[in-house]
């Protein structure tokens, strides 16, 4: 008898055993168990288990259900279970997991723990071929996941050659790992749902076009597919734009900073579990940005690998990423002041003034550095510090790496004012506090043309010379200015062929008739016989083991210390002149304060006796006595005073 209609019921039997739950063939039916096996049925219905509160799984009419043997008896031994195509005039599918992660499509086989449902949210599911839907609906319920979508469908009814002439349209609105969605879907024939990743071959490509909204961000997906739900598999051309690259990447799991708004436009691909995004174009704020980068989703944990490249990346737009005030992105700092005003009004008080904080304080988003693996290189033209003061750095060549919660930046080089710098930096958010550590090397950098503030309009700059530096760093916290409150290791900063402003040395050792005379002539710059700064931070305080500045007017020495912890600074600078000044004022000059509100003085005991001694002497022997005390005869040269050899003794006699 054609089709083996008695047939029917061993059939229905055989699969409520192995699925668990009653299914019933209705109808109209035809069986074909030889060459290539398939039912044929009016109405198929597949129930769901009480507990998971749906009227069903799946309930479907005009059906054509194909397999093959060899993929059953796998299925019966364990292994999820895959059909070569389902087709259905209409479809009523219900898919429910509970919070246990166990899930109503799992058709008898073992249940899942939760965190694979967050490898694969529709884990378990049978995989298909083809999906071909005439009209539809998929109610997709998973707390485990994330997941509330409900998905319409609407094509034509009947035979697969007709639905795929006219097309389909799709709709899919709710949350997708806690990420709100509203897209439409235009598939140009067989829509394509779901299918076996690791049958390629059964999965015919169709062109796809899916637009909407995916959190914040617009969404415009244009090319083919082969499936859209639990593993996807397409290629096409991207378009997406948002407020910040982090609500983009939460829901897929990747690591990505806090941004301002961005406009990113290329290909993106998805096979085997591999994301592929090709992105000509990545503007996020006012940099601008390319890359190729593959997101490993089936990877425990999940990689991040590529490259990233483009002609400008703006620190700024990065600033929440580093524990700075946002970009054009966000008001962080501004926020926080605003709430803290408000609370102390509730509150009856107004809140007391504090001092201004340079150092940045807002925390890392340090547990965000444990939900993935990365290693990416980095090839950026421009890295611009968002200031006029400082010039950009060039050719920024960096491998940016994150495994098991450390993050490394190793092969950091980058090109600034004719010199370069190379190191590496290492934040470890594991250990309680994160440990932070930096190894620089900066070298031939021509410091005026670097640090821009030290120029003037139309006269040569403060400081002129080129730059050599060390540092090898260490510190713990949560932000900036936490790393920096637990500073500890040498710093050594040295300058050469260069040039000081004659007003600043004279400024410094308050000499009256020298700085008249640059008022006069002109501030002439003198040349620099060395500069070196071998500094030390120990838990947050620097202090230096040797600053000074030495040209052939005088010696500048500085001491003190800065506390980086309430950013206080208590410095004290002494110049000691090598000529003679008929009318010196030079006492030694104090910075208190703080980083955003020093505090310029002299030290006043010193200057009162001379200016007192050169009255009484004038009272006494005339008013030309009186300069007498004013003299500064100045002091022969001993040495090097930028080697810590000779310097050591010399402040020994001071």
């Amino acid at each position: 008898m054609s089709g083996w209609p008695f047939l029917r019921q061993p059939i229905e039997n055989a699969a409520s055993r192995s699925a668990a739950v009653p299914v019933q063939l209705q109808g109209r039916f035809r069986a074909y168990l030889l060459w290539r096996p398939r039912v044929e049925v009016e109405r198929l219905n597949i129930a769901s288990a009480e507990r998971f509160g749906a009227p069903h799984l799946l309930d479907a009419r005009g059906v054509s259900l194909a397999w093959r043997w060899s993929d059953v008896w796998r299925w019966r031994r364990g292994e999820r279970l895959r059909l070569q195509a389902l087709r259905a005039d209409t479809l009523d599918a219900r898919l429910v997991r509970v919070d246990d992660g166990s899930a109503n499509w799992q058709l008898g086989a073992r249940e899942p723990k939760p965190e694979e449902a967050e490898a694969e949210p529709l884990g378990g599911l049978p995989r298909f071929g083809s999906l071909v839907i005439g009209q539809g609906r998929i109610d997709w319920k998973d707390p485990v996941a994330d997941v509330d979508l409900d998905i319409r469908l609407r094509g034509r009814e009947g035979e697969a050659e007709v639905a795929a002439s006219a097309g389909y349209q799709a709709s899919a609105n709710g949350r997708y790992r806690a990420m709100p969605l509203k897209l439409q879907v235009n598939a140009g024939s067989t829509l394509p749902l779901l299918h076996d990743p690791d049958t390629a071959t059964d999965a015919p490509w169709v062109p796809v076009r899916v637009e909407g909204t995916v959190a914040s961000s617009r969404l415009l997906f244009d090319g083919q597919a082969a499936a859209l739900l639990g593993t996807p598999r397409l290629q096409g051309g991207l378009e997406l734009q948002g407020r910040s690259l982090a609500a983009v990447g939460e829901p897929l799991g990747i690591t990505l900073p806090q941004t301002p708004p961005f406009d990113l436009r290329g290909t993106l691909s998805q096979d085997g579990g591999v994301w592929r995004l090709q992105a000509t174009r990545a503007n996020i704020g006012t940099s601008h940005l390319a890359g190729d980068l593959r997101f490993h989703q089936r990877e425990r944990p999940r990689r991040l690998t590529g490259e990233l490249t483009g002609k400008k990346l703006a620190l700024a737009d990065l600033g929440p990423a580093i524990g700075a005030r946002a970009g054009a992105g966000g008001q962080a700092t501004g926020d926080a002041k605003a709430e803290a005003k408000q609370a102390a009004k509730a509150a009856g008080a107004e809140p007391a003034a504090s001092p201004r904080r340079v150092l940045p304080q807002r925390r890392f988003d340090l547990p965000s550095l444990t939900v993935m693996d990365a290693d990416v290189r980095v090839a950026i033209e421009t890295l611009d510090f968002g200031t006029p003061a400082m010039a950009p750095l060039r050719d920024l060549l960096t491998r940016v790496r994150l495994n098991a919660g450390v993050l490394r930046l190793d092969e950091l080089e980058a090109k600034v004012a004719g010199g370069r710098i190379r190191g590496m930096t290492r934040l470890d958010a594991n250990e309680r506090p994160a440990q932070w550590q930096a190894r620089l090397d900066i070298a031939g950098v021509d410091v005026a043309n670097w640090v821009r503030g030290l120029r003037r309009e139309q006269a040569s700059p403060y400081l002129t010379g080129v730059l050599q530096a060390r540092l090898d760093v260490r510190g713990a916290g949560q932000s900036t200015a936490d790393i920096l409150a637990s500073l500890d290791g040498p710093i050594d900063v040295r300058l050469r062929d260069g040039t000081l402003s004659y007003l600043v040395t004279e400024a410094m050792g308050l000499d009256l008739a020298q700085a008249l005379g640059v008022v006069i002539a002109g501030d002439k710059p003198l040349p620099l016989r060395c500069a070196r700064f071998d500094l030390l931070a120990r838990n947050g305080v620097v202090e230096p083991r040797l600053a000074v500045l030495d040209n052939r007017d005088s010696t500048v020495r500085i001491s003190g210390q800065v506390d980086l912890k309430d950013e206080s600074l208590a410095l004290r600078v002494v110049t000691q002149p090598k000529d003679w000044s008929p009318l010196s004022l030079r006492t030694p000059v104090t910075v208190a304060g703080t980083l955003g509100d020093p505090d310029i003085g002299i030290e006043g005991r010193k200057l009162a006796g001379r200016v007192i001694g050169a009255i009484a002497l004038g009272a006494a022997a005339g008013p030309a006595a009186a300069v007498i005390p004013l003299v500064e005869r100045g002091q022969k040269e001993e040495g090097d005073p930028c080697d810590p050899k000779v310097a050591a003794p010399l402040e020994k006699k001071r």
